[in-house]
């Protein structure tokens, strides 16, 4: 199945796809591994607009056509 993709910051430097196949039954976690980055990297992942934990990522299945963003952790001061 596809889903969308849209990674920002650094993060681009692993992944800049637009789209990404992958299996039926993929969690988050799975297609963040798919992408090639770090999931230390990781800051927001986002589906369809809804943020999900870390907690849950393993855990929380995407559907054909999902929209995922994933973005590197925030900082400053």
């Amino acid at each position: 199945m596809r889903i969308g993709i849209r990674v920002t910051g650094h993060l681009i430097d692993f992944c800049s796809v637009d789209a990404l196949d992958v299996p039926e039954g993929a969690s988050i976690a799975d297609a963040i591994d798919l992408l090639g980055i770090p999931i230390e990297q990781v800051g927001l992942v986002s589906i369809d607009g809804q943020a999900v934990s870390r907690a849950k990522r393993s855990d929380t299945r995407l559907s054909e056509g999902n929209e995922m963003v994933v973005m590197a952790p925030l900082t400053g001061g």
